[in-house]
């Protein structure tokens, strides 16, 4: 009896907890739209260069690197474990621990499959689908299926 009690407190409090972190990950934002959901072992670093449309979905282990700028449109889906990263660095090595900002924009109505990598610099047309553990290193296309390391077009969608 007194066990259960106990692991319902845990509950209630990781409950609690997890949206206060939540609410927390919201207001850090650039700007969050409405029902966006982000899941708790998703990672956001650089939350104040990240912006968020209506109806955003990112899954777990997904890492967003958003101090250089990352934009995601409305109604986009973003897989588990992907990687989203505005900023890299020089290739000299010695200047190679200052930054280079280059911003991500992924246009609404897309979807990036598990896995999937966006590098610096990066733009994803609207209504685009990256496939699962495809490297985005150049923009793709409005209506797009992308596939491959790197990622290339394979196809046009259909609306």
């Amino acid at each position: 009896m007194l066990r259960q009690l106990i692991f319902r407190c845990a509950d209630k409090f990781l409950e609690l907890y997890g949206n206060y972190r939540h609410a927390n990950l919201v207001k850090s934002l650039r700007f969050c739209g409405a029902r966006v959901s982000i899941s708790p072992d998703a990672r956001i670093w650089g939350t104040d260069g990240v912006t968020l449309e209506d109806d955003v979905g990112i899954n777990a282990f997904t890492h967003i690197f958003g101090a250089g700028g990352v934009h995601i449109g409305a109604r986009t889906r973003i897989s588990t474990g992907c990687s989203i990263a505005s900023i890299t660095h020089s290739e000299q090595i010695a200047t190679r621990d200052r930054g280079i900002v280059a911003p991500v924009a992924i246009e609404e109505d897309c979807w990036l499959g598990t896995g999937a990598i966006v590098l610096p610099g990066v733009r994803i047309g609207r209504g685009s689908i990256v496939g699962a553990g495809a490297v985005v290193t150049k923009d793709i296309p409005p209506l797009s299926l992308a596939v491959g390391v790197p990622a290339r077009v394979v196809r046009q969608i259909n609306p």
